[in-house]
């Protein structure tokens, strides 16, 4: 992993941020996801991590809350993460995932939650590798107002 470590996110990191999430199929904004670090940064339960060699750009990301619910404790959830395709199997997932469960011990939640497409298949595969189950299939459903 030559010198990877994993760092809260800056504003410097927003085109970097930006690249990896359309890596995803998701298009956004460098303008947007420097706007949203910032509201995100004065959230106390968010926090965005990335994985960069040291002055150079971000090769992973990861966004993590606090999922408060009257049906269960304090959880994190996963907002997003992201490896770069050409950095992908080199351990810096897991250094995320690590981060996300420090990082949720740290705001005593009891578990991590995250949601994954159907087809990323190798995600399920790497996730499961770490001790993660899948327990629940569900229909995502979005209106925009």
């Amino acid at each position: 992993m030559n010198g990877i470590i994993i760092r809260p996110a800056m504003a410097a990191d927003a085109k970097a941020i930006a690249r990896l999430a359309a890596q995803l199929g998701y298009t956004v904004m460098e303008s947007d996801v420097n706007q949203r670090l910032v509201e995100l940064g004065q959230q106390a339960d968010h926090a965005v991590y990335v994985a960069a060699a040291p002055g150079e750009e971000a090769v992973g990301w990861i966004h993590l809350y606090v999922d408060h619910s009257l049906l269960h404790s304090p959880l994190v959830a996963l907002g997003g993460i992201v490896v770069d395709q050409a950095y992908r199997g080199q351990g810096i997932g897991r250094r995320l995932m690590e981060q996300a469960e420090t990082w949720g011990r740290e705001r005593h939640c009891t578990a991590v939650y995250l949601k994954t497409n159907v087809i990323r298949h190798e995600a399920h595969a790497f996730y499961e590798s770490l001790g993660y189950r899948n327990v629940k299939t569900q229909y995502a459903y979005h209106k925009t107002l």
